[in-house]
């Protein structure tokens, strides 16, 4: 191969991949075939040499050609790019730069898109020439060398803002942001429509980051936009009033002055005629209310606003959803759902310690805080003029009040009674996205308003019954109060809803279902949200919501069973420890197992098969006895069969191949004809978790017979963190359930956790797994024989209280040092003879630590060990008794009788010995007043 600076293709070469991508155009080709021998070609060093020059000076070959060399080229820079000798790094980049203007669009347009993905992976200041093109470019009088300008630098500003931030060399210190505002300022008064439109388009990319050129020409950007403001061209009106909002939000203090002018403005602008410059301009009340500016100054136009938003949220005539609603509509069977149709997969973090506020079970919004009907069905929709509407009219609310009712209720009830089903269904709508907002002024009315909704879920529109099945889920928390605050009288009304919803789980078309499903995840969420007894609240309920969610994996479409799955994680959740009930358990399990046990091992659903699987099961005790070996067969024989993969992949031949093969029994096709992927690891992980916390020590038969225990200790050093995480979250439920099975295996799985909580690998991306880590340390530590953990005692000290005593630079998360502090306690507890020397190195960092945790059994573990070691070692503690006290008086409540005299002893030693010596008085005045009174109130007898 000759030297890369002075790389030169072969004719050869060059003939035998333009064959192969001229076969690849052709009708009729087996494109599968062509397609991996192009694959197999990356394993020559200089294979992107060759597509950068077919698609750069092909010159005499089809543009499609060309193109496909382009587009392969930019897929595999995405995963070679950095691992490129410089030399063919810079043949690609001179190769690419002279088509940003080439004659042809859609050549010169993808050569934009690959010197965006080379600046995101190298840097802009690595490619100068670039830099120093594109202002150049700005200016030129070639209409093509123009627009392959604008057009990369959008890609660039759209992908790599920060790029544009760079100090180029040779430029006097200027940033490269600060050399192209001034040419696109410039082009704001070009005659092109085309040009005025990516100009102000690259501008306002910048202004959410606020780019150094932005700032520097602020003025000349807000006059620019003004001076477009009534612009011939909607393409230039779309952008300058997303300009607008974005400028609303970034420099509102430039703005605030013109604001009154600025509202009408976008008034007019959500009333234009094109739907785009509508909804650009829709955005602006929720930016502006989200930044808190003054609501007052919105309060004169609400009387016009709301008409409009009102309008804005009717469906048009010619809408893809309402297509699709209608073409379900009396089918004899509903059309499967496509890959494009159903959500992509996003697992969710099983981390110890981590705060656990807001998960959005339902996958629609939980709270119903954003006015968007059918969230699950929305996610896989373009956002519209009519959701932003509706978002809008859902903040206005928020701020409002009541205020909005007087404009709004006239136009709903004239809606509710027209018989154009588009108007009754946006008036359902408007309902919904204020039920938060006018709860208050429309408290009076519910029972009459759910009354009027009811029969809506049986509309002959699909539309009208899946926007009243988001509707009535919005009401929820008002039922469920209605339950509370009138025992008897709140009842009915809630019994009414819910028979309506679960009864629209079955109706004939999927978006109605989807949107039933949702809307009973709601419900079940809202009732889970400050009542003391959830399950109390849905007991009526509960049996016929099971049995209407079994009914739906069965026979849902995918999407459904998706929304399903969720619904049903978030069911079990709320019911808790009812779920463990054999008859209620036994609703579910068959149909959730069954999924699980039968899909084949790439299914693409098999993900949120098992997410579901492990969160249900763990609530439902022994119950789940009954199917938990195949689910356990299953689950182990997936991560073997994607460790093997994996291995494969990075072909290497180690203990998990091996293993994999052998559950897999060579033959099956879980362990031959996977693509290797770790959420299947992960997931299949979290599935035998989940069997573990159910069945505890009854899951030791499943464990022995299978070689479990050294795939964890090869996915406890994987290079994934995802499967870190997994892993070390099993490895603690395997030392409350068979803490046995890990004693082989003890030494190198506490080296293993210990080495995860090394200080510089303690990043945002291994975080999850460090808290895994630290919390299934401690598990281990209070479950083995305290001789067989001593050994490892003062290795454990030593990297928690590292962690606990780290000083900077920047602050470690809450979630590891509350995770520090009770393995620490833990492990004092369990082998103090070796701890105790060492107190006075780590007391004041761990008692201020300790004090932060909130109560619980793990809070007791790590006490008794504090108070293990302060006995043994008083005055080493000495110096952090203001700390100690504040840890003390942290709890809320000591249910341990046994802890709560041991503190009632630690005190009273102190105050003996030091009364001795008149130190007392001086060493518990130093205690804060509040944490003094505190002590006084828990301990009085001892104080």
């Amino acid at each position: 191969m000759m030297a890369a600076a002075g790389w030169q293709p072969t004719q050869e070469g060059v003939l035998q991949l333009v064959n192969l991508l001229t076969l690849y155009q052709q009708p009729g080709t087996n494109q599968t075939k062509i397609f991996q021998q192009l694959e197999a070609y990356r394993a020559y060093p200089d294979f992107n040499n060759y597509l950068a020059f077919i698609f750069a000076a092909g010159e005499h070959l089809p543009v499609e050609v060309r193109q496909s060399a382009g587009l392969l080229l930019k897929n595999n820079l995405g995963k070679q790019y950095k691992d490129l000798p410089a030399g063919f790094k810079s043949y690609i980049k001179g190769a690419l730069l002279p088509l940003l203007g080439h004659a042809n669009r859609q050549l010169r347009h993808t050569s934009g898109t690959i010197a965006s993905v080379i600046v995101g992976l190298g840097g802009l200041d690595e490619w100068p020439d670039l830099a120093a093109a594109l202002p150049r470019c700005l200016q030129a009088e070639d209409p093509n060398v123009l627009d392959g300008a604008q057009d990369t630098l959008y890609k660039v500003l759209e992908d790599h803002p920060s790029q544009m931030e760079v100090e180029l060399a040779g430029s006097g210190g200027a940033s490269a942001s600060s050399l192209v505002v001034p040419p696109l300022l410039q082009l704001l008064r070009s005659a092109v429509d085309d040009v005025r439109c990516m100009a102000v388009a690259c501008l306002n990319l910048m202004a959410p980051h606020m780019l150094k050129g932005l700032q520097e020409n602020v003025e000349g950007y807000l006059h620019g936009l003004f001076a477009l403001a009534n612009d011939s061209s909607n393409r230039v009106r779309k952008e300058v009033v997303s300009g607008l909002v974005a400028s609303t939000t970034t420099l509102p203090e430039r703005l605030v002055p013109f604001m009154r002018q600025l509202v009408e403005y976008m008034l007019a602008s959500n009333e234009h005629s094109d739907p785009a410059v509508a909804l650009a301009a829709a955005e602006f009340w929720t930016a502006y209310l989200e930044l808190q500016l003054d609501p007052g100054l919105l309060r004169p136009y609400l009387a016009r606003l709301i008409p409009i938003l009102l309008k804005n949220m009717v469906f048009d005539e010619y809408d893809d959803e309402v297509a699709d609603a209608e073409a379900a509509e009396g089918a004899a069977t509903q059309k499967e759902d496509r890959d494009q149709d159903v959500k992509p997969f996003m697992p969710r973090t099983r981390e110890h310690g981590a705060p656990t506020a807001g998960v959005d079970e339902a996958g629609n919004g939980g709270d119903g805080g954003e006015a968007v009907a059918d969230d699950d069905e929305e996610a896989l929709n373009a956002w519209n003029l009519r959701k932003c509407s509706a978002e809008a009219l859902d903040m206005l609310s928020n701020n409002f009040g009541d205020d909005l009712l007087p404009v709004l209720l006239p136009i709903v009830q004239q809606r509710l009674q027209d018989s154009n089903w588009r108007s009754r269904e946006s008036a359902i709508l408007a309902l919904g996205a204020v039920a938060h907002g006018c709860h208050a002024g429309l408290q009076p009315f519910l029972e009459g308003m759910i009354h009027m909704l009811l029969p809506a879920l049986q509309d002959p529109r699909p539309m009208v019954r899946v926007i009243t099945c988001w509707t009535l889920g919005r009401y929820s928390h008002w039922l469920f109060q209605g339950v509370v605050d009138r025992p008897g009288g709140g009842r009915p009304l809630l019994d009414e809803v819910m028979i309506g919803v679960l009864r629209s789980m079955g109706d004939s078309n999927k978006f109605v279902q989807q949107a039933a499903v949702s809307s009973l995840a709601v419900i079940v969420e809202t009732a889970g949200e400050g009542h003391n007894s959830p399950d109390m609240l849905l007991e009526p309920y509960v049996k016929a919501m099971l049995e209407a969610l079994a009914a739906a994996l069965t026979c849902y479409t995918r999407r459904g069973v998706a929304v399903t799955f969720d619904a049903l994680s978030c069911t079990v959740r709320v019911l808790g420890s009812r779920m463990a009930d054999p008859t209620l358990a036994g609703i579910v399990l068959p149909p959730l197992v069954r999924k699980f046990t039968s899909a084949p091992p790439t299914d693409k659903d098999l993900l949120a098969t098992m997410e579901c699987l492990a969160n249900v099961t763990p609530h439902t005790g022994r119950a789940v006895e009954l199917y938990a070996k195949p689910v356990y067969d299953k689950a182990t024989a997936l991560a073997a069969a994607y460790m093997h993969s994996g291995q494969q992949q990075q072909q290497q031949a180690g203990e998990a191949s091996a293993l994999a093969t052998a559950i897999a029994g060579g033959t099956s096709a879980d362990g031959g004809n996977v693509e290797y992927d770790p959420n299947y690891i992960v997931l299949a992980l979290d599935v035998i978790s989940g069997l573990a916390q159910a069945l505890q020590a009854s899951i030791e038969s499943l464990v022995v017979a299978s070689p479990l225990v050294q795939m964890l200790m090869l996915c406890c050093s994987d290079p994934s963190p995802d499967i870190r995480q997994s892993a070390f979250a099993l490895i603690g439920d395997l030392a409350s359930a068979c803490v046995a099975h890990l004693l082989p295996v003890l030494d190198p799985l506490v080296s293993c956790a210990l080495t995860m909580l090394e200080l510089p690998r303690i990043t945002d991306i291994n975080l999850a797994a460090a808290n895994n880590a630290c919390w299934s340390l401690g598990e281990v530590v209070i479950k083995v024989d305290a001789e067989r953990i001593a050994v490892h005692a003062e290795a454990i000290a030593h990297r928690t209280t590292s962690i606990l005593s780290y000083k900077g630079p920047g602050r470690l998360p809450h979630s590891i040092l509350e995770n520090c502090s009770i393995t620490l306690g833990r492990t004092a507890w369990r082998c103090a003879e070796q701890l105790a020397p060492h107190l006075g190195h780590f007391a004041v960092q761990w008692c201020g630590q300790l004090r932060n945790i909130r109560d619980g059994t793990e809070k007791e573990h790590a006490f008794l060990g504090l108070c293990r070691l302060v006995r043994m070692n008083p005055e080493a503690a000495l110096p952090a008794f203001p700390l100690l006290c504040s840890a003390f008086a942290s709890w809320r409540r000591v249910s341990c009788e046994g802890l709560r005299n041991e503190m009632a002893e630690i005190l009273q030693l102190y105050k003996a010995n030091l009364s001795v010596s008149g130190r007392w008085e001086q060493c518990f005045s130093d205690v804060p007043d509040s944490v003094r009174g505190k002590i006084v109130q828990m301990f009085g007898n001892v104080m």
